[in-house]
């Protein structure tokens, strides 16, 4: 945008512009290109950006009531489970991003771990 206002106000030759703003004349022309056709000289942003997920809603579930039921579990342990019981295959960084997607927190899940009685889970197991 710099250098479109310089060469708007008139005072630069084009040379002099490219100097200052360090760019190449193929740069410079593209730039007046996008921003006669957009009105802007950033690129459009790209639609569907990044991965996919490859956690299924329906593994994700699965791990948050495991972390619900067992919070006191480390990564490798929720990723053996996933394999063994769900046969899907998920990195510990996955897992990680899960599980903060779903709001728990190591703060929440100590918290949790703490408040936990005894007798409800002899019920539960």
């Amino acid at each position: 945008m710099a250098a479109l206002r310089l060469r708007a106000r008139g005072c630069d030759s084009v040379r002099e512009i490219l100097q200052i703003v360090w760019f190449s004349r193929k740069t410079f022309n593209r730039a007046e290109q996008q921003y006669r056709l957009t009105g802007t000289v950033a690129k459009a942003q790209a639609i569907g950006r990044g991965r996919p997920w490859k956690a299924l809603h329906e593994a994700v579930q699965y791990l948050i009531r495991l972390a619900h039921h067992k919070p006191t579990l480390f990564l490798d342990e929720y990723q053996r489970r996933l394999k063994e019981y769900r046969l899907l295959s998920l990195s510990m960084a996955t897992i990680h991003c899960e599980l903060q997607r779903a709001g728990l927190n190591t703060k929440w899940v100590q918290k949790m771990a703490a408040e936990r009685d005894p007798m409800k889970c002899a019920d539960f197991v």
